[in-house]
């Protein structure tokens, strides 16, 4: 299986999937993401005016399958690249997570405002 074809099905399989850029030391990254959400264009335009010097090229996609992390890279990486990625994606991941966990907060909490507002005063 191509390249292409290995990181076209992990975006499709994947609920959470990013684009990796990296310059070829792997020390600058930058992770732009395809799904839940993609970049507006106007995001694009603000990470792309960071790129500028950095030599940055994409490098593969990583996903998050189930409870599975997975990736599709387009070339063999060193392991302390590979761990650089690893935990890009993580920290990635828990923000991502962390930020819809909040929001989901705030409507429960109304939610069960609204629950305890409507039972019956037995007083």
């Amino acid at each position: 299986m191509t390249y292409s074809e290995k990181s076209t099905q992990l975006a499709l399989d994947a609920s959470v999937a990013v684009m990796a850029l990296s310059n070829p030391e792997c020390t600058e990254l930058e992770l732009l993401p395809l799904k839940p959400r993609r970049m507006s264009d106007g995001e694009q335009a603000q990470l792309a005016s960071r790129w500028c010097g950095r030599n940055l090229k994409p490098i593969g996609i990583l996903g998050l399958v189930g409870t599975t992390p997975k990736c599709a890279l387009k070339e063999p990486l060193e392991p302390e690249q590979v761990s650089a990625l690893a935990g890009a994606f993580l920290a990635y991941l828990s923000v991502l997570f962390n930020d819809s966990f909040l929001a989901q907060q705030d409507g429960a909490e109304i939610a069960e405002l609204e629950r305890l507002f409507s039972l019956p005063d037995s007083r």
